[in-house]
Protein backbone atom coordinates (compact mmCIF):
# COMPACT_ATOMS: atom_id res chain seq x y z
CA UNK A 1 0.00 0.00 0.00
CA UNK A 2 1.50 3.38 -0.94
CA UNK A 3 2.47 5.52 2.00
CA UNK A 4 1.67 9.15 2.60
CA UNK A 5 3.57 11.57 4.83
CA UNK A 6 2.32 11.97 8.38
CA UNK A 7 0.83 15.47 8.51
CA UNK A 8 0.29 17.13 11.88
CA UNK A 9 -3.07 18.79 12.67
CA UNK A 10 -1.59 22.28 12.16
CA UNK A 11 -0.92 21.39 8.53
CA UNK A 12 -4.67 21.44 7.87
CA UNK A 13 -4.59 25.26 8.08
CA UNK A 14 -2.39 25.42 4.97
CA UNK A 15 -3.66 22.37 3.08
CA UNK A 16 -4.74 22.99 -0.51
CA UNK A 17 -8.20 21.55 0.23
CA UNK A 18 -9.83 22.35 3.58
CA UNK A 19 -13.21 21.10 4.76
CA UNK A 20 -14.70 22.12 8.10
CA UNK A 21 -18.01 21.39 9.79
CA UNK A 22 -19.19 22.30 13.28
CA UNK A 23 -22.17 21.07 15.26
CA UNK A 24 -23.45 21.60 18.78
CA UNK A 25 -24.49 18.53 20.76
CA UNK A 26 -26.52 18.56 23.96
CA UNK A 27 -24.04 16.47 25.96
CA UNK A 28 -20.78 16.95 27.80
CA UNK A 29 -17.50 16.77 25.90
CA UNK A 30 -16.67 13.58 27.86
CA UNK A 31 -19.89 11.94 26.67
CA UNK A 32 -19.23 12.92 23.04
CA UNK A 33 -15.60 11.78 23.42
CA UNK A 34 -16.80 8.32 24.46
CA UNK A 35 -18.78 8.02 21.24
CA UNK A 36 -16.17 9.37 18.82
CA UNK A 37 -13.35 7.30 20.26
CA UNK A 38 -15.38 4.12 19.83
CA UNK A 39 -13.77 3.61 16.43
CA UNK A 40 -15.67 0.46 15.44
CA UNK A 41 -19.01 2.32 15.80
CA UNK A 42 -18.14 5.10 13.32
CA UNK A 43 -19.98 3.42 10.39
CA UNK A 44 -23.17 3.57 12.49
CA UNK A 45 -23.15 7.37 12.28
CA UNK A 46 -20.70 8.15 9.45
CA UNK A 47 -22.57 6.70 6.47
CA UNK A 48 -19.65 6.89 4.02
CA UNK A 49 -17.64 4.41 6.09
CA UNK A 50 -18.18 0.68 5.72
CA UNK A 51 -15.91 -0.43 8.54
CA UNK A 52 -13.38 0.97 11.02
CA UNK A 53 -10.91 -1.47 12.52
CA UNK A 54 -8.95 -0.22 15.52
CA UNK A 55 -5.24 -1.02 15.36
CA UNK A 56 -3.36 -2.85 18.07
CA UNK A 57 -2.90 0.54 19.70
CA UNK A 58 -5.94 2.58 18.73
CA UNK A 59 -5.67 5.44 21.20
CA UNK A 60 -3.06 8.08 21.78
CA UNK A 61 -0.47 9.59 19.48
CA UNK A 62 0.95 6.84 17.28
CA UNK A 63 -2.20 4.73 17.56
CA UNK A 64 -3.66 3.39 14.33
CA UNK A 65 -6.88 2.34 12.70
CA UNK A 66 -7.94 1.01 9.31
CA UNK A 67 -10.95 2.57 7.60
CA UNK A 68 -12.76 0.73 4.84
CA UNK A 69 -14.71 2.67 2.24
CA UNK A 70 -15.44 -0.08 -0.25
CA UNK A 71 -13.48 -0.92 -2.24
CA UNK A 72 -10.70 1.08 -0.55
CA UNK A 73 -8.85 0.53 2.71
CA UNK A 74 -7.16 3.51 4.33
CA UNK A 75 -4.54 3.33 7.08
CA UNK A 76 -4.61 6.16 9.62
CA UNK A 77 -2.25 7.18 12.40
CA UNK A 78 -3.22 9.41 15.31
CA UNK A 79 -1.11 12.57 15.52
CA UNK A 80 -2.85 14.30 18.45
CA UNK A 81 -4.71 12.89 21.44
CA UNK A 82 -5.91 15.14 24.25
CA UNK A 83 -8.46 13.14 26.28
CA UNK A 84 -11.92 14.64 26.07
CA UNK A 85 -10.79 17.56 23.91
CA UNK A 86 -9.07 16.76 20.63
CA UNK A 87 -7.73 14.05 18.43
CA UNK A 88 -6.27 14.16 14.96
CA UNK A 89 -5.01 11.62 12.46
CA UNK A 90 -3.21 11.47 9.16
CA UNK A 91 -3.81 9.08 6.30
CA UNK A 92 -0.55 7.16 6.13
CA UNK A 93 -1.47 4.47 3.61
CA UNK A 94 -3.98 4.15 0.79
CA UNK A 95 -4.39 3.13 -2.81
CA UNK A 96 -5.88 6.48 -3.76
CA UNK A 97 -3.63 7.32 -6.73
CA UNK A 98 -4.20 11.08 -6.72
CA UNK A 99 -3.78 11.57 -2.93
CA UNK A 100 -0.50 13.06 -1.73
CA UNK A 101 -1.48 13.75 1.90
CA UNK A 102 -4.47 14.10 4.20
CA UNK A 103 -5.07 14.91 7.85
CA UNK A 104 -8.21 15.25 9.94
CA UNK A 105 -8.88 16.85 13.31
CA UNK A 106 -11.81 16.53 15.72
CA UNK A 107 -12.02 19.14 18.48
CA UNK A 108 -14.55 19.22 21.35
CA UNK A 109 -15.31 22.39 23.29
CA UNK A 110 -17.64 22.77 26.26
CA UNK A 111 -20.37 25.36 25.65
CA UNK A 112 -21.14 27.80 28.45
CA UNK A 113 -24.53 26.78 29.81
CA UNK A 114 -24.10 23.15 28.71
CA UNK A 115 -23.43 21.09 25.67
CA UNK A 116 -20.47 20.52 23.40
CA UNK A 117 -19.29 22.05 20.14
CA UNK A 118 -17.69 19.53 17.79
CA UNK A 119 -15.47 20.88 15.03
CA UNK A 120 -14.31 18.39 12.41
CA UNK A 121 -11.64 19.57 9.95
CA UNK A 122 -10.04 17.85 6.97
CA UNK A 123 -6.99 18.92 5.01
CA UNK A 124 -6.18 17.22 1.72
CA UNK A 125 -3.48 17.56 -0.90
CA UNK A 126 -3.47 15.98 -4.34
CA UNK A 127 -0.37 14.63 -6.02
CA UNK A 128 1.57 16.99 -8.24
CA UNK A 129 -0.54 18.23 -11.17
CA UNK A 130 -3.60 16.41 -9.78
CA UNK A 131 -4.78 19.02 -7.26
CA UNK A 132 -7.85 20.05 -9.23
CA UNK A 133 -8.81 16.44 -9.83
CA UNK A 134 -8.32 15.68 -6.13
CA UNK A 135 -10.59 18.59 -5.18
CA UNK A 136 -13.25 17.31 -7.56
CA UNK A 137 -12.95 13.77 -6.15
CA UNK A 138 -12.99 14.97 -2.52
CA UNK A 139 -16.19 17.03 -2.93
CA UNK A 140 -18.57 14.07 -2.39
CA UNK A 141 -16.65 13.06 0.74
CA UNK A 142 -16.82 16.62 2.03
CA UNK A 143 -20.59 16.71 1.51
CA UNK A 144 -20.93 13.65 3.75
CA UNK A 145 -19.35 15.34 6.77
CA UNK A 146 -22.34 17.48 7.84
CA UNK A 147 -24.83 14.57 7.73
CA UNK A 148 -22.33 12.40 9.64
CA UNK A 149 -22.08 14.97 12.41
CA UNK A 150 -25.88 15.29 12.49
CA UNK A 151 -26.08 11.51 12.92
CA UNK A 152 -23.47 11.66 15.68
CA UNK A 153 -25.55 14.35 17.43
CA UNK A 154 -28.70 12.23 17.18
CA UNK A 155 -26.85 9.15 18.46
CA UNK A 156 -25.26 10.93 21.43
CA UNK A 157 -28.40 12.80 22.44
CA UNK A 158 -30.52 9.62 22.23
CA UNK A 159 -28.10 7.53 24.32
CA UNK A 160 -29.03 6.86 27.94
CA UNK A 161 -27.29 9.27 30.31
Amino acid sequence: MPTHPVKQPEWIDSAPIIVEETIEIDATPDTVWTHITDHASWPEWFEALDEVQPGSTSTGVGGTRRVVIKPLAIEEEFTAWDEGEHFAFAIVGSKIPMLAAAAESVRLEAIVGGGCRVTYRQGVEGRRFLGALMKLAWTPAAKGLAPALASLKQRVEAAPA
